[in-house]
């Protein structure tokens, strides 16, 4: 996975943003951490699955819809399915071998 270190993306409060597979970090957080690298793996997993598109046309539409339920944007962000199966298994360093095709669909709040 490439990993591209900058201070503009993603803004700052954030250490790392996936777009099109392609990892961008703030320069303060170099080098990213294996839990880290390892959540944007597998939001890059996600976004195969649902041929790229899918992936921001969901996240998008799940941070809006979450957005209007709670209020808050964190909130919202943290409801987003793809966010809760990365948060989730980031930490597991054997959860992408064994990953579920889809398994972002049944992520339970």
């Amino acid at each position: 996975m490439k990993v591209i270190y900058n201070r503009l993306v993603p803004f700052r409060g954030f250490t790392a943003i996936n777009l099109m597979g392609v990892v961008f970090a703030r320069a303060e957080h170099r080098p990213l951490s294996a839990a880290i690298l390892r959540h944007e793996a597998i939001h890059t997993a996600q976004m195969k699955e649902t041929a790229f598109l899918g992936f921001y046309l969901i996240y998008i539409s799940e941070w809006l819809w979450g957005l209007l339920r709670r209020r808050s944007s964190l909130a919202a962000y943290r409801a987003i399915r793809f966010e809760r199966e990365a948060y989730r298994y980031m930490a597991d360093p054997s959860y992408l071998t064994q990953r579920r095709l889809y398994a972002w669909a049944s992520m339970s709040e």
